[in-house]
């Protein structure tokens, strides 16, 4: 295993435990590495119960069940920390019934002051890129998913489809303006589908929709903060995961970009 400091920067990284091979987080790591010129890396988060050659000989012993060259690291220190110091670009999580990806609400709390996209896939999903359904709310902050849906429409030709909240105020819908200029930009494909649900609900009911509108990949933002009810019962992306039959990919707002603009 090699070590933190000689870790290759800019790695796509598939969060994994022995006792669950990530065939389908793999799959997309796969795509998403091809697409973008990228390494990919196993990424172990050590449990104290656990030590770290449970997890490295199980990486090794995966590298010809993979069929791709692949890294691995296993983690037992903080996080974050990590994830800035490696310059990871992208995190990989299958949901799955083995722990510890049994429970997503912890892989939201470990993800939760991470400034890049990450994914959860369930087993046997199908990777696509075809059609990504987007939700907009009415935060400033949601404006971020242009850059993604722009990339994505520019590496992978997906067909973006931009779900405006239903607000009676006009700022979900000048944030779904300002994605579409920069889409416009990279000649992407897009449209827009009506929303019944207003900015507080309109994820949740984009992952109700999902197969109405054959979408292959929902893109959603994070909560900006969690409430009593997000603590008591879950926040609304611990529902969408649990709901969708579609991979997920999640962004953390960036509310410390825009102090200057609420």
């Amino acid at each position: 295993m090699l070590k933190v400091e000689e870790l290759p920067k800019e790695q796509i990284y598939v969060a994994a435990h022995p006792d669950h091979f990530p065939e389908t987080a793999l799959e997309l790591a796969k795509k998403l590495a091809d697409a973008h010129d990228k390494q990919i890396c196993l990424l172990g988060v050590l449990d104290r119960k656990e030590n770290s050659s449970f997890y490295e000989n199980a990486f090794e012993s995966w590298k010809c069940r993979i069929g791709f060259p692949v890294n691995y690291f296993v983690l037992d220190d903080d996080f974050t920390d990590f994830m800035e110091f490696v310059e990871a670009v992208i995190l990989i999580f299958e949901v799955s019934d083995v722990p510890p990806f049994n429970k997503p609400l912890n892989q939201l709390k470990l993800c939760r002051e991470l400034r890049i996209p990450y994914y959860f896939v369930k087993p046997g999903q199908q990777i696509a890129f075809d059609r990504v359904l987007v939700p907009i709310g009415f935060l400033v902050e949601e404006r971020e998913k242009g850059v993604f849906c722009r990339g994505m429409g520019m590496h992978f030709h997906s067909h973006i489809m931009l779900m405006v909240a239903n607000d009676y105020g006009t700022r979900a819908q000048q944030n779904a303006e300002a994605i579409k200029a920069l889409m416009d930009k990279g000649s992407v494909e897009y449209e827009n589908v009506e929303a019944k649900k207003n900015s507080f609900k309109v994820e949740l009911e984009a992952v109700d929709r999902v197969m109405e509108l054959d979408a292959s990949l929902l893109m959603i933002s994070a909560s900006r903060d969690y409430g009593m009810d997000d603590i008591l019962f879950g926040p609304k992306e611990l529902k969408v995961i649990k709901k969708s039959v579609v991979p997920l990919m999640v962004i953390n707002p960036r509310k410390d970009l825009y102090t200057l603009c609420n």
